[in-house]
């Protein structure tokens, strides 16, 4: 089928599935505030025809706020934080923790109206949106029951060499919570969420794409929170996080992006020092296939973790190094799986759906052709054919270290294949890369799977075998190497990042012993 033929008339689609309409001019530092100034529309990637013309839907406006504002909410969250002292930082855990489930428990109602902004700002299926949506409330409320626990935990007194003392979780700061647009909902308030639990006042900075969705958030955030607790910011990344991590005042950066970004935000920050950062960064995940891995498995996991929102996920599967004697099998029957991988609309719960922007789709097509000049083969009929957002996806063989292709995170639906005829040879690519999040191993013998799961977990961040590549379940730590991330999260380990252990001892004396005794049974 042509491509054009899947771009749908606006008018033939489903009436639950129309693109919502937000005009929205209020952002929140102390308290949601209107702005007078400068719109920024928003447009889908989804393309509809409008009769005979093709175009892509303006889903509303946000504000285009700049230094002024960012600066407006920085002050507001200090204030709110008090070096510690303010109402917030001040309240018990258990207070916060029920602030945080009442602030969940207003989210439920908006179910179908966030999935549908993520269906349509960011091109992700229905049924994925709305795993997104109710993941996000899970972790939320899991969340909640960790710091609990956690507290109760670490607050236990311990006596070591003639010292009595207790651990307290303390909150440190501004948490300034930057997420990106593959999962503008879930990666944003799962960074958001344990850096409120703790203690912190937060400064959201809303993503790039996908970032609509939270005019829906602005009055649950303000009252949930005491004011200045939240901040909400709308805009261009660079106007708004440069004069916020300039001005030193920013205590913790939880950022999901490119390596490059994070690094130049960093500089920015005159006591880097004292920044607490927490970095989600680029992955180029490899698939190693021995001889002996179970095909089915292999093939149906390979494309899931390949082609899951079109592979536009930091764990996706981004390399499959396939051994020598099965690769032609593999790669034939991976070409045939992608047979029925046509694109075509997020409403229609294909596998491959418009693409996240014009320009991140005409860079991967230039990532394809650059690999099809140094000589590299699209084995799928139709592979890489593109017309606007939609692009087919594109099976690679040939694929040589001279290509980008071999380096670069591809962030999108192209699937290279590299061959390898011995062990060593496949541990070499995860060995020498530049990133380390994940890898998945195929193959059926116990000991060739002990010997280079081994020799894998000390480059990468996690080993998956005869699976894809992936962050869940959430209570597994989340994290990676070299240049995929700073800082592990899970829904402790994230708690844990947002908070700093403070002590509080005596030396055993004996009127100490009863002195503390009387303090903490108050």
């Amino acid at each position: 089928m042509e491509l054009h033929a899947h771009i749908i008339p606006i008018d033939d689609i489903p009436a639950d599935s129309r693109p919502p309409s937000v005009e929205l001019r209020q952002y929140l530092c102390s308290a949601v505030t209107e702005t007078d100034g400068a719109l920024q529309p928003v447009f889908s990637p989804i393309p509809v025809r409008d009769g005979d013309a093709v175009r892509f839907p303006q889903l509303g406006s946000w504000p285009d706020l700049g230094e002024e504002q960012a600066l407006e909410a920085l002050d507001a969250a200090l204030v709110a934080f008090d070096a510690g002292d303010g109402e917030w930082p001040s309240f018990a855990l258990e207070e916060r923790a029920e602030r945080v489930r009442g602030f969940v428990d207003a989210l439920r109602p908006l179910r179908d109206t966030i999935a549908l902004h993520i269906m349509w700002e960011v091109g992700k299926v229905r049924s994925e949106a709305l795993n997104e949506f109710d993941r996000t409330l899970e972790y939320a409320l899991e969340t909640v029951d960790a710091a609990l626990a956690l507290d109760k935990r670490e607050r236990r007194d311990t006596s070591l060499q003639q010292v009595i003392g207790r651990v307290d979780l303390l909150p440190i700061g501004v948490a300034l919570c930057v997420g990106p647009y593959n999962y503008p909902f879930y990666e944003t308030l799962t960074n958001a969420i344990p850096a409120l639990l703790m203690g912190n006042s937060v400064i959201i900075k809303a993503p790039p794409r996908g970032g609509l969705l939270y005019a829906h958030l602005l009055p649950l955030f303000a009252a949930h929170f005491p004011a200045g607790t939240v901040g909400l910011l709308f805009g261009e990344g660079e106007r708004l996080l440069a004069p916020l991590m300039a001005s030193g005042q920013i205590d913790i950066f939880a950022f999901i992006g490119s390596s490059e970004v994070a690094d130049s935000l960093i500089a920015l920050h005159p006591q880097p020092h004292r920044l607490y950062a927490l970095l989600g960064l680029e992955a180029k995940n490899a698939a190693i296939v021995f001889p002996d891995a179970p095909m089915d498995i292999t093939v149906e996991e390979c494309v899931k973790g390949a082609l899951a929102f079109n592979g536009q996920r930091c764990a996706a599967i981004k390399m499959i190094l396939a051994h020598e004697d099965i690769a032609e099998t593999l790669v034939g029957r991976i070409a045939a799986e992608l047979e029925g991988a046509e694109p075509g609309m997020p409403w229609q719960e294909v596998r491959c759906t418009p693409l996240s922007s014009l320009e991140h789709a005409a860079w991967l097509s230039e990532l394809l052709e650059n690999a099809v000049e140094a000589g590299a083969l699209i084995r799928n009929p139709g592979g890489g054919e593109r017309l606007h957002t939609l692009m087919r996806p594109a099976l690679l063989t040939g694929v040589t270290g001279d290509m980008r292709i071999f380096e670069e995170e591809q962030f999108g639906p192209i699937i290279p294949v590299l061959t390898f005829a011995d062990e060593a040879e496949a541990l070499s690519y995860l060995k020498y890369s530049r990133y380390g999040q994940q890898c998945s191993v195929f193959g059926s013998s116990a000991q060739q799977l002990t010997r280079v799961v081994t020799t894998a977990s000390r480059y990468v961040g996690r080993v998956n075998i005869n699976g894809k590549c992936q962050r869940g379940p959430d209570h597994f730590p989340f994290t990676g190497k070299r240049d995929s991330a700073l800082g592990t999260v899970s829904i402790e380990e994230a708690l844990r990042r947002f908070c700093i252990s403070t002590v509080i001892a005596t030396p055993e004396y004996p009127a100490n012993t009863v002195l503390w005794t009387n303090l903490f049974s108050q």
